[in-house]
């Protein structure tokens, strides 16, 4: 607490030392905050607006399902990442990736539709935006939430106007701009296992019509998974080669090494404004990022021997060799290397089962995952690291009184690294790094024609990206000789794309609205294998693959306002994921390109405010035609061969139908209610490709087909200016399906809730709060991810949630 509480007042001295000595005084920008918050205590609702659109437009004139969140919900509802959000908004799911994706993953899904993996063979199928800059990769898009104003999810293909491989939705993150008031804030937060965050804000006038806002933020918090080490809990097993790389004497008798799930972090975050004149406003901004993470907070469900899975009854490698069903991974590399190097006793079947269990994970927030090859000096740490930073340039002009001009010019590069590694033995061990650069230009026309009975969008937008992507992997027990090699791919992408769209009022009440967008890209990815470090360099190779993919994707919608408080809109819309390829060859033969996904989505909704705007109520039906989905597939005749042991392919045809309820109610003053509800039904209509356990009744993985959700806040008033604001906010989630294979019992997450209780003492007349949460108050055990491997590797898999946590926030605005 002595290094926490002296980081606070490095950051409480730095903001003192940049006030102003009137700064303690009510300014114009505070004094309009606090009008804000006055009039969202009143029994009715405050009007949202958002920029959908890219024009302001009250929630509730855009046909589109969306849900908006500012930054007052976000503190309210416990909101550390981007990832939390899904808690609380209907049919959308994020979560960070496991060990083998990295937890810097975003793995989104919006209507059934997401992606799971990190490498640029594939496209993402959420489109993320911060500041109207597009975000290329999953990996890197586990965004903070710091000083945002608001988070836009919109649901259904955003092709139109968002253009790349937003066919499940787009989330725009908007952060404030500067207002040049010399307001800021210092915040302080604590909490469970070590959690600390420190947060400092200033907004800077310079001069007339020139602010500067800055943001800086440290974080961090020891992971839930405790990593044990195998020979202290275990010495009666193998000799002490078991121990690893770099792991060290055990601390005393624990018996733990360290945390998985945790991670330190700092952030910085500027932005310049300038208004030149009242038709000019000019943005330039730049962040920084250095993150320190633990592996993903993985366990070992269930190990075997067998080559046979215990549920689907899928036969690893295709057939049983002569040597017996006990010849998966993890008894191959046992009876080899295991006895060998590692001094494990596996004579018998029965001592072979005996060690085989011993590597499951003692307890449900514990495992012995290893993290290095010291037979091979095969370094690879537990800790992943990223550093990511960039900047963009936006200008904001009104060339006439009803036309707008918009330019975002923005660059952004990371690089990254982490690890994968699951047992107490090194039977797969795999490290990756990627590095990512990106440049984006996007040119907006607004403008309004005919007494603005007609609105009108023109937009020209351009992309260019490289990405490295190193990486080692050791697979020593995938097959009876090591596996052990070098990948170093690299991949470039040129976009460039024309939209447009209009809105045409032809009678009152009445809105007609139609986009196209026409998109053309050209992808590359050569692959790089070196398999020296296995004696198999006969087998090296580098090899290019090339995608090429134009499209126009239009939209038309038509809304009608059957009063002053509802409205109804029906939909029609396309989008397309853009060329793949099989991801992870191991040959020249398995190099080949996937068909782009298509989506064509209807939907029909309702928006309305009743009582009086005390109650506001939207919701939305949907049919969403996903064809062409990339899957993966088992089978050694597909592609002449190249589909050896695994490979991506285009496997079938699905239609996805749902809904989604959003209702919040202000039925008294100081009191908000409010309950979400989202249901997805997927359904395969067609099969293009065959692979193990896909049929026409299989589920989508990772989408529950129930999502609810729902929230209480009264504020109540103690004095003038004091309030204390108890919140509970409640969120369910219905089985999870982690397998096509409906017969995998074990790869499902069974329905679960999740409750989190926040209390805010706000005093707004000398800008202090005090705020102590509790997440997971019933301390509820849930799987994010189950990866099941036991017919090759031989091990089920785990990531874990978070587990009951506390917190208490401390926050001085000035």
């Amino acid at each position: 607490m002595t290094k926490l509480f002296a980081r606070a007042s490095g950051l409480a001295l730095v903001a003192a030392l940049l006030a102003p000595a009137g700064a303690q005084a009510q300014d114009a920008g505070q004094e309009t905050d606090r009008q804000e918050r006055a009039q969202e205590r009143r029994a009715e609702l405050p009007e949202i607006v958002v920029t959908a659109q890219f024009r302001e437009q009250a929630l509730q004139d855009v046909p589109i399902a969306i849900s908006a969140v500012n930054s007052e919900e976000l503190e309210q509802r416990s909101v550390r990442t981007v990832l939390d959000i899904a808690e609380s908004v209907p049919n959308v799911e994020m979560t960070s990736g496991g060990s083998g994706y990295g937890a810097n993953t975003n793995q989104a899904f919006i209507r059934g539709l997401g992606q799971l993996d990190f490498l640029t063979t594939f496209e993402p199928r959420v489109g993320f935006y911060v500041d109207d800059v597009y975000y290329a990769t999953t990996y890197g898009s586990v965004f903070d939430v710091a000083d945002l104003e608001r988070v836009e999810v919109l649901r259904g293909p955003q092709g139109t106007l968002f253009g790349r491989n937003s066919v499940g939705g787009a989330i725009r993150l908007i952060s404030k701009k500067p207002r040049g008031d010399n307001s800021g804030s210092v915040e302080i937060t604590a909490g469970s296992r070590n959690r600390y965050q420190l947060r400092g804000i200033y907004d800077l006038g310079i001069s007339q019509g020139l602010a500067l806002r800055v943001v800086g933020s440290a974080k961090g918090q020891n992971g839930q998974v405790t990593r044990l080490d195998y020979r202290c809990v275990y010495p009666q097993y193998g000799n002490a080669n078991v121990g690893g790389v770099g792991q060290g004497p055990v601390n005393g008798d624990s018996c733990k090494k360290g945390t998985l799930g945790g991670g330190d972090s700092h952030a910085f975050k500027g932005t310049l404004g300038w208004e030149p004149t009242s038709a000019v406003q000019v943005y330039l901004s730049g962040d920084y990022t250095k993150e320190k993470s633990d592996a993903s907070a993985e366990v070992i469900l269930d190990v075997q021997s067998s080559r046979v899975n215990p549920e689907t009854g899928v036969i690893g490698g295709g057939s049983i060799p002569a040597a017996g069903v006990n010849t998966n991974g993890i008894a191959n590399w046992l009876r080899g290397l295991g006895t060998s190097y590692y001094g494990f006793d596996v004579s018998t079947l029965e001592k072979l089962q005996t060690v085989i269990n011993s590597f499951e994970s003692t307890g449900r927030y514990s495992t012995f995952a290893r993290y290095g090859n010291e037979r091979t000096g095969f370094y690879n740490p537990s800790l992943g690291e990223m550093e990511a930073y960039g900047g963009s340039l936006t200008v904001e002009a009104d060339l006439a009184a009803q036309l707008h001009v918009t330019s975002i010019t923005a660059y952004r590069r990371y690089d990254g690294d982490f690890g994968q590694s699951l047992l107490a033995v090194p039977t797969e061990e795999v490290r990756n790094s990627l590095n990512h650069r990106q440049f984006s230009q996007e040119l907006r026309l607004l403008g309004s024609a005919l007494d603005n009975v007609v609105d009108y969008t023109l937009g020209a937008y351009y992309l260019d990206t490289r990405t490295l992507n190193g990486a080692r992997v050791q697979t020593e027990g995938f097959i009876p000789s090591p596996l052990d090699f070098f990948s170093d791919d690299r991949a470039t992408l040129r976009s460039w794309a024309l939209f447009g769209a209009v809105d045409i009022r032809p009678i009152e009440r009445l809105t007609i609205s139609a986009g196209l967008r026409y998109s053309n890209e050209k992808k590359t990815y050569t692959f790089d294998r070196d398999y020296s470090p296995s004696g198999l360099s006969v087998l090296n190779f580098v090899a290019p693959g090339t995608n090429k993919d134009d499209r126009f994707n239009p939209r038309v919608s038509v809304t009608y306002e059957l009063t002053d408080d509802i409205n109804v809109y029906g939909s029609y819309a396309t989008g397309f994921t853009a060329s793949a390829f099989n991801a992870r060859p191991f040959g020249a033969s398995g190099i080949f390109a996937l068909k782009p996904e298509e989506v064509t989505a209807y939907e029909l909704g309702v928006k309305s405010n009743l009582l009086g705007n005390m109650l506001r109520l939207n919701a939305a039906a949907f049919l969403t035609k996903f064809d062409a989905i990339v899957g993966t597939l088992r089978d050694p005749t597909i592609r002449n061969g190249g589909c050896v042991p695994f490979c991506n392919e285009n496997v079938g045809n699905a239609d996805i139908k749902g809904f989604e309820v959003e209702a919040v109610a202000r039925p008294a003053a100081g009191l908000m209610l409010s309950a979400n509800a989202g249901y997805t039904d997927f359904q395969y209509k067609k099969l293009l490709a065959t692979t193990q356990g896909l049929t026409l009744d299989s589920p989508q993985q990772r989408v529950p087909k129930w999502n609810l959700s729902g929230a209480i806040q009264y504020e109540a008033p103690l004095g003038p200016d004091q309030y204390l604001t108890p919140r509970i906010d409640v969120s369910y989630r219905s089985d999870i399906y982690f397998s096509n294979d409906l017969r995998a019992v074990s790869s499902v997450q069974p329905g679960y809730a999740l409750v989190n209780l926040r209390l805010t003492y706000n005093n707004e007349d000398m800008g202090f709060s005090i705020a102590g949460a509790v997440t997971n108050l019933f301390d509820e055990y849930y799987l994010t991810a189950i990866t099941d491997q036991r017919e090759s590797f031989g091990f089920l898999s785990a990531t874990v949630g978070r587990p009951r946590e506390w917190s208490l926030t401390l926050r001085k605005e000035f």
